[in-house]
């Protein structure tokens, strides 16, 4: 195993800093030791309670995730852990597209796939800024982010939206413009998940997946992104439950399938390509454990113990955080978890928080705020750019403002989920196409609104047809796709011969697969009132579509083109 160059990149420490980080190691127990490597999910609104619970069994965690909470109890919940602590956390979010899944009352700023319809890293380097001052105005100190996955298999659930693209030197552009930003504001990123997600197509949530590349498509493609966002300065990578098979036997030779390990269990990926293949001396970190990918491979006690003899520095998430920390101090004990693999492990632990001035309780929480009126112009700057016309085969678009135009509106999706909890913004759409002369008719999908014969006369009662689409990804499912009213789909676009018929999708860039009959589409990629408004404007030529698809909006179906 590598031992951490605390001077050398990313870390940047001067003796002080590294006197501070020895001197604190050669001061802790085992347990406090193992504490340092726990990255615990916060849970509930009492805090005080919360960490009292853990300390009874000893437990002092070097981190925690953020979980949602309103940005006021945010900053003074981590303000009460950081003064309760003898040493400083790592408090930590997903900062992927802003706030948006763990501070209430916030919106995204920018999923990552609308960034890359922009192509242009200045878009990314604002959403960093809006990281940085929402991170610290909820004391948040570590960005679980940039995702620099590759869209590679559009019905991959996990990547959808949330990365930038296929393409791998458009998402090392923009991922590294990301990290550089919010790197030099002084807050570690973490590039996830190695060895890279977007190429199967189920969730790890729900269980253990495959990054299929061969070994120079690997380097060429995945090995790109990674190589540049260590150049540029990312402090910690987070690895996946994610198996790169060619990878491992080209360490360890011919494997049985069921000896091939995801890469939060692999030395072989963490230590070999990593480490010393890409050159990466900062923290590494664990995808949550509680990850059936993470908890089905086998018994937790075991895999746990394996993921830090594997080169993990610090372990997120658990099943039950007294279980998994008593595991890990008997595994000290019986000489199953190297004492020195676990020094080494602190090491990097504490040369992060070193790195950002944690040593001196350097507090940044509260010293920067969002500035709304702003960052409300970069979210329409980057909305407008990013808006893309997909399809428009027939001639449909722009449409005319034509006052008294009647407007059949089926809404798909349009619910808040785990990973965006955006209200409902179909009554925007709705109030845009008023507002340019529209009669409107709004019908959900599913719903009772259309019957099959129906479907053939709705030309005589309507001028136009618009799915209004915001099906957004979710976790724990394996896949995003339309789900008609039974029976057999009355409100699917039957009548697009006769009625002229437009998908406006908000979120997912991969609709036309499931709608490949109709012949108009516009992608805009985050469900915010930004990208509402600027698919209204492209809809309606206000603007000049500029957006450029990151990825196959066709799905690999050729028909869908059509």
């Amino acid at each position: 195993m590598s031992a951490p160059d605390l001077r050398a990149a990313p870390f940047h420490l001067d003796d002080s800093a590294v006197g501070w980080v020895e001197a604190t190691l050669a001061g802790m127990s085992v347990g406090q030791k193992v504490g340092q490597i726990m990255c615990v999910y916060l849970l509930g609104d009492d805090v005080d309670a919360w960490r009292a619970n853990l300390a009874r069994h000893g437990i002092e965690p070097g981190g925690i995730l953020m979980t949602m909470r309103t940005p006021e109890a945010a900053l003074r919940d981590s303000r009460r852990l950081q003064e309760a602590s003898a040493v400083p956390m790592l408090v930590a979010g997903n900062l992927e597209s802003g706030t948006v899944n763990f501070l209430a009352g916030t919106q995204a700023f920018a999923n990552p796939m609308q960034l890359g319809a922009t192509r242009d890293p200045a878009h990314a380097r604002r959403l960093a800024v809006h990281c940085a001052r929402a991170a610290d105005a909820s004391g948040v100190n570590w960005a679980f982010a940039p995702v620099i996955d590759l869209t590679v298999n559009p019905r991959n659930p996990i990547t959808n939206t949330r990365a930038f693209g296929r393409d791998p030197e458009l998402v090392s552009d923009l991922g590294t413009a990301y990290i550089r930003e919010l790197e030099e504001r002084g807050i570690p990123t973490s590039p996830k998940h190695f060895p890279g997600d977007g190429v199967d197509d189920r969730d790890q949530h729900l269980c253990t997946t495959n990054n299929d590349f061969g070994v120079e498509e690997w380097w060429d493609q995945y090995g790109l992104v990674y190589a540049r966002a260590i150049e540029a300065g990312a402090r910690t990578v987070m690895v996946g439950h994610i198996r790169q098979r060619a990878l491992s036997e080209l360490e360890l030779g011919p494997l049985d399938p069921g000896d091939v390990m995801p890469a939060s269990l692999a030395p072989e990926l963490i230590e070999g390509v990593l480490r010393a293949g890409l050159g990466f001396n900062g923290l590494v970190v664990t995808d949550n454990t509680a990850m059936a990918a993470f908890t089905t491979v086998m018994p937790r006690a075991q895999g746990i113990v394996r993921a830090v003899v594997a080169g993990n520095d610090m372990l997120l998430g658990n099943v039950d955080v007294v279980r998994d920390f008593d595991a890990l101090v008997a595994a000290v004990d019986d000489g199953s978890l190297p004492l020195s693999r676990l020094d080494d492990a602190v090491r990097r632990v504490l040369a992060t928080k070193a790195s950002v001035g944690l040593h001196r309780r350097w507090d940044r929480a509260g010293r920067h705020t969002p500035d709304p009126v702003e960052e409300d112009g970069w979210r329409r700057d980057a909305a407008r750019a990013a808006v893309t016309v997909t399809k428009n085969t027939a001639g449909i678009l722009p449409l005319a403002a034509t006052p008294g135009t009647r407007v059949l509106l089926y809404t798909v999706g349009d619910e808040p989920t785990f990973y965006d909890p955006t209200p409902s913004l179909s009554a925007r759409f709705v109030d845009g196409l008023r507002a340019r002369g529209a009669e409107v008719e709004v019908r959900p999908i599913p719903g009772s609104g259309t019957t099959i014969p129906e479907a053939d006369r709705l030309h005589e009662r309507f001028d136009l047809c618009i799915y209004y689409a915001d099906l957004r990804f979710v976790g724990n499912t394996n896949g995003v796709r339309v789900h008609w009213t039974p029976a057999q789909g009355p409100d699917l676009p039957r009548h697009v011969a006769t009625l002229p018929t437009v998908l406006v999708s908000i979120a997912d860039p991969y609709l036309l697969q499931d709608v490949p009959m109709i012949r108009a589409a516009i992608n805009a990629y985050t469900p915010g009132p930004a990208a509402v408004d600027a698919a209204l404007e492209a809809l309606y030529g206000e603007i000049e579509p500029q957006g450029v698809a990151p990825a196959d909006p066709f799905a690999g179906k050729w028909d869908a083109a059509v």
